[in-house]
């Protein structure tokens, strides 16, 4: 019998392998995973917590298998290799550039605490910080006139930092021996900074808006999270995000009018983030390993601020699509010290061709992400955790239309990433 299940655990993770190695691209502004350990098994938790930053993220229920209280706190360091490429074919004649983004290393800061006031006691209590969505680029103005004009970025460069910071206090409740259910109200604070911004204005470049800046915003929600250990070594998990619902972006800046004047602006815009579903399922019967597999569900493409995209000429929103993504990860104990651990994820890509122009600024569009990483205990409940994660080559490309009436091309935003995780935490 144990046999056979180790065949059918085999099986279905060798599935989900041949499944996933055929679909495209990316995830979106939220992050796949919080923290050294998540981070190490492809974000995978939400049957299979492993630490307090991943369980807090995934599933509020699963902090209640925890077999200790924790704090931990990481930072991760996400250098992202982007490019664009455009053509044109117009009145003027052929055009065509290539320019490499320079957003240089963004840093991404994480905590996570579970406590629980006795093993008696039926509740666990956690607390989740940091960031857990965002994104930058940087592109200089490349004109036409010169040699490496890039006709996308030749009326004006674009940069763009988007930052999302989120708390997650939590409570888990033991319902049964083997059911434990939690809930988490979500408070938020996001700052979307986009210069030349063409929110909510017409695609033409010649009406973007230069913006001085933005503010940030609040938002909140709530999730949700189950888990159910079957006690044969299986264990499944479920959890429900609402939607973020936040207040109005507000920006400031400067446009020009028909007579090339220059009129300040003080636009708003509404943004959100989106529902997300996460259902997993682990196996611990291989000695000292534990594997598991998410399927995740990002409603981007109902989602207020992502769903349209440019209606009648105007950019009424970034024009992302609905995705899902699987995540798969495993982790071995060595010894009584060291723990190793392999992840893989993947995503469809919410950004369709027709957006492509949209997502110069933020192209979220990584598709294949394989991570590694260990875990050292140096002193008797402190642990330091160390991974990496690489973000394969992706790209999309969609149609460019220019101020010429008669203009036309193509625009291609290419991106990869590398990212180092490093958290240290304490168990007592």
């Amino acid at each position: 019998m144990r046999q056979s299940i180790h065949l059918f655990v085999i099986s279905v993770i060798t599935l989900a392998c041949f499944c996933v190695h055929q679909a495209a691209l990316g995830q979106g502004v939220l992050l796949r995973s919080v923290g050294a350990v998540n981070a190490s098994v492809g974000g995978t938790a939400t049957a299979m917590p492993l630490d307090a930053c991943g369980a807090l993220y995934w599933n509020p229920g699963s902090i209640s298998a925890l077999k200790k209280n924790e704090i931990s706190f990481g930072l991760e360091l996400v250098e992202g290799k982007s490019r664009v490429d455009s053509t044109l074919d117009s009145t003027s004649g052929y055009f065509a550039g290539s320019t490499k983004g320079e957003s240089g290393v963004i840093p991404v800061p994480s905590m996570g605490f579970v406590w629980s006031t006795s093993r008696r006691s039926p509740f666990t209590f956690g607390l989740g910080m940091g960031a857990i969505g965002g994104a930058a680029s940087l592109y200089p103005h490349k004109p036409l006139s010169e040699p490496d004009g890039n006709p996308v970025l030749a009326a004006h460069g674009r940069s763009a930092t988007v930052i999302v910071l989120q708390v997650t206090p939590t409570v888990s409740a033991q319902l049964t021996e083997r059911l434990s259910v939690g809930v988490a109200p979500i408070i938020d604070l996001a700052s979307l900074n986009i210069n030349p911004m063409s929110l909510g204005r017409t695609i033409h470049p010649d009406t973007s808006l230069m913006t001085y800046g933005t503010r940030y915003v609040w938002g909140g929600g709530f999730q949700i999270g189950a888990l159910y250990d079957f006690q044969n070594n299986f264990k499944a998990g479920f959890m429900f995000k609402s939607p973020i619902w936040a207040e109005k972006l507000y920006f400031a800046g400067t446009y020009y009018d028909n007579n090339h004047n220059p009129v300040a602006a003080t636009p708003t815009f509404q943004f959100n983030l989106p529902m997300t579903l996460s259902a997993g399922i682990s196996y611990d019967g291989f000695r000292n390993t534990v594997i598991g597999m998410d399927v995740r569900y990002l409603d981007y493409g109902n989602t207020a601020g992502l769903q349209k995209g440019v209606v009648d000429g105007v950019v009424e929103g970034l024009g992302w699509e609905s995705v899902f993504s699987i995540n798969i990860g495993a982790e071995r104990r060595i010894n009584n010290k060291v723990r190793v651990r392999m992840g893989y994820c993947w995503n469809e890509n919410p950004i369709p061709g027709r957006s492509a122009i949209l997502a110069i600024s933020a192209p979220m569009i990584t598709q294949h992400v394989l991570s590694c990483g260990l875990t050292k205990e140096i002193a008797k409940g402190l642990e330091v955790s160390a991974a990496y994660a690489h973000s394969f080559k992706a790209k999309v490309e969609g149609p460019f239309v220019s101020p010429d009436p008669v203009g036309r091309g193509t625009v291609t935003n290419t991106l990869s990433a590398n990212a180092l995780f490093a958290t240290v935490t304490k168990k007592w």
